[in-house]
């Protein structure tokens, strides 16, 4: 009788490199351990006011409170801005889609403007020019089409520093109200001064898939002691008394809880080296791919670097590459598409968002993991040298 052939093993599937997975060290078993041990784990517990004090110390904040997540404290932010229904918000139309929800909470309505083509933040020109275009109202700024303007509300996507000198300048000048979704940029600084301290109020994310996590949360920032009062009355459910269940106006269950508050404490202090990491992967991005152009900061901003990117020549490279690097163990994702492009913003108002599409057509985010090698980022590389790469974002 023939022997027959044994059939060959598949290869081994390559070991997975993540978009941005949470890295967990220092002092974050001990500290959740004491939350459990204790049983301090809901809203009430010393690491609440510990992480508070800490990021407030950390980003130079007068006053931080935190919250269950950066969209909660986005609402409350605008809430305590005076945002209510009507009012006009203008929002960058590259983002996540939170920013825009949180201004729907409120019952206002976000008015969507487009991107820069440099590292995709809200685009200053087009603000100034529809800006001069809307008409005196009373104290406001109203739309051609009624809506009052009150409030700005930009995004230091991926993590770069939004011109903050020309957007302060320009909300001033318009007596508008800025509120800063600082997300994504812990660590990032603008002319040495914290992402999310310009505006009346900030906000942080401390999701899963930031550089330093505390599962689900977020802290919101400012520099004004009686907002910082009013935040932690209305995320506690606005309870007027300690002991009788009272309260004064309708409030939220936002609080973020102790055993969160006890991982995103380990997770600050080990903050330092993550960014300083961070720096060692664009590196090893630049060496290996010398010959495609990388987008510098310049001297004003410090970037943390949370994702990094690259940008290729159409959407069909784009469509190809992320096929290619996902087929090779590296996650890559593409950016958001466009908010006003979604099904509950299509009737929202729009400007011009041509650059939003394009950046949507041709960037994607690639592996930026606290937890990356040398090698991994010589993995990606290998197939990105095989793209035809207009420039990298590292």
């Amino acid at each position: 009788m023939p022997k027959t052939a044994k059939p060959k093993a598949a290869p081994a599937a390559p070991t997975p490199i993540p978009l941005s997975s949470p890295a967990i060290r220092g002092n974050a078993w001990k500290y959740v351990k004491e939350c459990l041990d204790t049983e301090w784990v809901s809203s009430v517990g010393r690491f609440v006011g510990l992480f508070e004090k800490s990021v407030a110390e950390f980003t130079g904040s007068p006053y931080a409170v935190a919250g269950v997540n950066g969209t909660a404290c986005l609402h409350v932010a605008l809430k305590l801005a005076g945002i209510g229904p009507g009012d006009g918000v203008i929002v960058p139309s590259l983002t996540f889609i939170a920013t825009a929800n949180a201004v729907s909470y409120c019952g206002a309505a976000p008015l969507f403007l487009d991107c820069d083509e440099t590292r995709f933040n809200l685009d200053l020109d087009q603000l100034e020019d529809f800006l001069s275009r809307c008409k005196k109202g009373g104290s406001d700024l109203v739309t051609p089409s009624g809506v009052p303007v009150k409030a700005v509300m930009p995004v230091h996507v991926l993590g770069f520093p939004v011109d903050m000198d020309r957007l302060q300048a320009i909300c001033e000048k318009h007596r508008l109200i800025l509120i800063e979704d600082a997300a994504e940029s812990i660590g990032s600084t603008w002319k040495g001064r914290h992402t999310g301290t310009f505006g009346k109020l900030g906000v942080l994310s401390f999701n899963g898939n930031k550089i330093i996590t505390t599962g689900g949360g977020g802290m919101l920032l400012t520099a004004d002691e009686e907002l910082a009062k009013r935040a932690r009355h209305v995320t506690q459910q606005a309870k007027s008394d300690a002991a009788e269940y009272l309260h004064d106006e309708i409030g939220y269950n936002y609080r973020m809880t102790n055993v969160c508050a006890a991982l995103g404490l380990a997770q600050l202090e080990v903050l330092p080296e993550f960014l300083d990491q961070r720096r060692r992967i664009s590196d090893w991005y630049r060496t290996e791919l010398p010959k495609v152009r990388v987008e510098e900061t310049g001297k004003d901003a410090v970037w943390n670097k949370w994702l990094m990117a690259a940008q290729v020549t159409t959407a069909e490279a784009k469509a190809d590459l992320l096929r290619k690097l996902n087929e090779a163990g590296a996650q890559a994702r593409p950016l958001w598409v466009p908010v006003p492009m979604q099904k509950p913003y299509r009737g929202a108002f729009s400007a011009n968002i041509e650059k939003a599409k394009r950046a949507y057509d041709t960037v994607i985010n690639i592996p930026s993991s606290t937890s990356m090698t040398e090698k991994d980022a010589a993995r990606v590389a290998k197939v990105l040298r095989e793209a035809p790469l207009e420039r990298l974002l590292v």
